[in-house]
């Protein structure tokens, strides 16, 4: 506006003096001018805002600060005794250089981190020691206090980069299919629904004064249950309607689960799909594992900085207790041998797809396996996002002249463009390796031995308890010598024996012969006439 009030003042008084003889006129001089020609007419010349601002920086020399490693953006090389500007802050610095006439010396802060007013790039421009940062600064809460930032170029999305896992944080094996609520609700209803069916077996006499209905005992309700579950048959034959819908009930309920378990445990074995442990800062801090950052950025910038960013407060605690660390990520050995150790890494969505990149390829020349390649994996979803900008000292008028140019380079996609290309478009290695076959792993069936183990265990703890009660607390009976009168007509211990009326009817069936034998209650039963086989239904101990 300032600028404005003098170009209207000068303008008046070139128009004013002297009226008649002077005419006004432009010129790309640097000043607005007042000569006369040999016919002594006056001539004023003013310039226009732009030719003001492409000229306003002529011949000028800025000190631009840059960070040493943080290519493909920004960077410098030796260019003999001086430093050369490298990346796309060099590019954009050229272009600025030829539209506003100015030349520049790059300098870099000791330390190459943000730093605040004290060290750092930062402080740098606080203290006015170079005329801007020609750097992608990520635009950090409670920076406007030290800093002017230009307009924002790009976002920087940051992601945890980890050693892949070998299972899925889902789990593995045989309960993989359903998680812990269904199994403990699938455990609930094994105890529950055998006493109930007893109870309304037991209520249903008790009411009706029933005494030919059967109630069958809580251990066989029980067993039932459990059968049903590992769909095996039962003995069983309810004769009232409210306990067969009970058993219709449950033998629904069972066959919609097993169906249900059936295909979720054939897609888990037959798909490489993986849930990883860390999706977001709050796993980090929970699970206490060890995790590293670039010293100096934007994430030590968030941690430490409680009072104006707080986005990740939440580890600071993990660094106190020695989980956290902040190194120079410049060093790329040190880098994959912390990775290699299970910690993870956490940092810009780009580098560490550069990382899995450069991992992927070597590990490709040296003729590694394909599905060996992919050793790391980066989380879904990023939980810190950065815009990154130009940042000039507090007084600069830097960033109205190139703000419009820099726009440009934004608007255009160019930025973003030269980001990327040194990206492949496809995913490098993706939590999903769908493309790859996925074999049945001997920890799939690590449940399995568990429950094989455990069986034998425990029959074997039931079997040495049998033995010891009988031998200390179960009273002794007889033993039977051998060998034993098994005919029906000579066998005292034969609970049909005496009866002649409930032993003549004989039937063959298949070509074998059997007693049909009427029991107490009524019921008919086949009694083979094979002494072996008729043993087992004759012999019963007095």
């Amino acid at each position: 506006m300032e600028r404005g009030l003098v170009n209207i003042l000068l303008a008046g008084l070139c128009a004013n003096y002297p009226p008649d003889r002077f005419n006004i006129t432009t010129t790309t001089t640097p000043y607005p001018t007042v000569t006369q020609s040999s016919r002594d007419i006056f001539k004023c010349t003013l310039k226009s805002d732009d030719q003001l601002r492409k000229e306003l920086l002529l011949g000028k020399r800025l000190k631009i600060a840059t960070l040493q490693r943080d290519l493909p953006l920004s960077g410098v090389s030796m260019n003999g005794t001086e430093l050369k500007l490298e990346g796309i802050a060099a590019e954009m610095v050229e272009v600025l250089k030829e539209k506003f006439g100015f030349s520049y010396q790059v300098v870099t802060p000791q330390r190459n981190i943000l730093g605040n007013e004290h060290e750092g790039i930062f402080s740098m421009l606080y203290k006015g020691e170079v005329d801007m940062a020609a750097a992608f600064l990520p635009v950090v809460p409670g920076s406007h206090r030290m800093v002017l930032w230009g307009v924002d170029m790009i976002q920087n999305d940051y992601y945890v980069l980890m050693k892949r896992p070998k299972e899925s944080a889902t789990g593995s094996g045989l309960l993989a299919p359903f998680d812990t609520e269904v199994w403990l609700l699938i455990l609930l209803s094994l105890v529950v629904v055998g006493p109930v069916m007893y109870l309304v077996m037991y209520l249903r006499v008790r009411i009706c004064d029933n005494n030919t209905i059967k109630v069958y005992p809580l251990s066989a309700c029980v067993w039932f249950v459990y059968g049903a579950l590992m769909k095996q048959g039962s003995t069983l034959s309810p004769v009232t309607d409210s306990t067969r819908l009970l058993f219709a009930t449950w033998w629904i309920f069972i066959m919609i689960l097993t169906a249900f378990y059936t295909a979720n445990l054939t897609a888990f074995l037959t798909l490489s799909r993986f849930t990883l442990p860390i999706e977001n800062v709050d796993d980090i801090a929970r699970t206490g594992r060890q995790w590293f950052a670039a010293e100096g950025g934007p994430i030590e910038y968030a941690v430490m900085n409680t009072e104006d960013d707080g986005d990740l407060n939440v580890l600071k605690r993990s660094v106190s207790r020695n989980l956290g660390h902040f190194i120079n990520t410049a060093d790329e050995v040190k880098v994959k041998q912390y990775v290699a150790e299970d910690w993870l890494y956490l940092e810009e969505n780009r580098r560490l797809k550069l990382f899995l990149l450069k991992d992927y390829m070597t590990k490709t020349l040296k003729g590694t396996e394909e599905k060996d390649r992919c050793t790391y994996v980066l989380t879904q979803g990023s939980y810190l996002s950065r815009n990154l900008a130009f940042a000039y000292p507090k007084t600069s008028i830097l960033p109205s002249l190139f703000d419009p140019v820099l726009l440009a380079f934004v608007e255009s996609g160019i930025i973003q463009h030269r980001v990327q290309e040194l990206l492949p478009e496809a995913t490098i290695c993706p939590l999903n390796l769908g493309s790859k076959e996925r074999q049945l792993r001997n920890s799939d069936l690590w449940t399995t031995y568990i429950v094989v183990v455990s069986g034998f265990s425990t029959a074997l703890t039931v079997f040495f308890a049998e033995l010891v009660w009988r031998r200390c607390f179960a009273p002794h009976h007889p033993q039977h010598s051998w060998p034993l009168d098994i005919t029906l007509e000579n066998n005292p211990s034969s609970k049909f024996a005496g009866d002649k009326s409930k032993q003549d009817s004989k039937v063959n069936i298949n070509g074998r012969e059997y007693f049909i034998v009427i029991s107490k209650d009524g019921e008919k039963r086949f009694i083979p006439i094979r002494t072996p086989s008729a043993f087992l239904f004759q012999y019963a101990p007095k």
